[in-house]
């Protein structure tokens, strides 16, 4: 009996060792818009945190000021129609006016899982290019890299339709 627990730790032991390893690679989710508006008005629509849940359809709170070492409150729509869903405090790692808005949010510790939010805003000759990236690594995103496969673009995609609708008002 000993030894099968001894086989069992030991085998438990590899399945983190190598969540822990396969975690500190980078799994990358990218999507892009054009919006026929200027990359100021975009960024200033970006910017505006408290206002997110009148115009995205992803996001049921959101709270905080959009500032370098400063963290928001965002709180997802939930599987139900009318509930919550998670909530996150990231903080914000990069401002660039009116180019780059980068924030990180952790689930525990950093090797758990750290998922990266970075909405760059280059100029076009019609208004602006949205390029809008989630990265996520740890243990956990190791585990849910097909469920985040699947999931993960159809929201990146509705905020970024939301965002263009609002900004070409």
């Amino acid at each position: 009996m000993k030894r099968i627990f001894q086989v069992l730790g030991l085998l438990l032991l590899l399945g983190l060792g190598y969540l822990a390893f396969a975690g500190t690679k980078m799994q990358t989710i990218t999507t892009e818009i054009d919006i026929a508006a200027p990359p100021e008005k975009v960024w200033g629509i970006l910017v505006d945190v408290e206002k997110w849940q009148a115009w995205s359809p992803v996001i049921n709170a959101s709270s905080g000021d959009a500032a370098v070492g400063s963290s928001v409150s965002i709180t997802m729509i939930g599987k139900d129609a009318g509930k919550d869903g998670p909530t996150y405090s990231p903080e914000i790692l990069q401002l660039d006016e009116p180019r780059i808005l980068h924030w990180r949010a952790h689930m525990l510790t950093g090797f758990v899982f750290t998922n990266d939010k970075i909405i760059e805003l280059q100029k076009t000759d019609t208004g602006t290019k949205l390029i809008h990236k989630e990265t996520f690594k740890g243990m956990m995103a190791v585990l849910m890299k097909g469920q985040m496969e699947k999931g993960v673009s159809p929201i990146l995609n509705a905020m970024n339709e939301a965002l263009k609708q609002q900004a070409e008002q």
